[in-house]
């Protein structure tokens, strides 16, 4: 069974925090999320009665209809990084041995590439690695980088 289902409530804004917000529900309160786009779209205002309808999480309600003063505007979620495509790490792994580094640690999963640290000789450098192995941007890394510190110390 799903942790979550589909779910309309109708009821006040009481609280605004960004793009998040409670709508009153009757007795219940209902925390829900209309995305920095969303918010973008729409001027959030506590007192406002609204009408919802989106996917019920287990924490928030993912808002994908709101309607207030008869005006319904559509909220688009993006979709997590593992909708994205195929992510094989080995692929990142020799995408950077390919181009002459000797990656340290493991690949880190970003949503739409790998991130990983490479030596080539004394050079250490973050490659950002697309899904497809091509890879997309490097930067060098200081032997402190507080981002790769366990992965560099780890390969000493």
């Amino acid at each position: 069974m799903p942790d979550h289902h589909h779910r309309t409530i109708s009821g006040r804004i009481t609280h605004v925090f960004g793009h998040h917000f409670v709508v009153q529900d009757g007795s219940d309160a209902v925390l829900a999320d209309l995305t920095p786009h969303g918010a973008d779209q729409i001027t959030l205002r506590v007192g406002d009665e609204v009408k919802l309808a989106g996917e019920m999480k287990p924490t928030e309600l993912k808002v994908s209809s709101f309607t207030s003063g008869g005006k319904t505007t559509a909220i688009e979620h993006k979709k997590k990084h593992d909708e994205h495509g195929d992510a094989d790490p080995k692929k990142a792994l020799q995408a950077a041995r390919t181009a002459g580094f000797a990656p340290l640690g493991e690949p880190r999963r970003k949503p739409k590439h790998f991130e990983v640290v490479g030596q080539r000789g004394n050079e250490m450098v973050e490659l950002h690695i697309e899904l497809d192995g091509h890879i997309r941007k490097t930067r060098p890394v200081d032997r402190h980088d507080p981002k790769w510190h366990e992965a560099m110390h780890a390969a000493s």
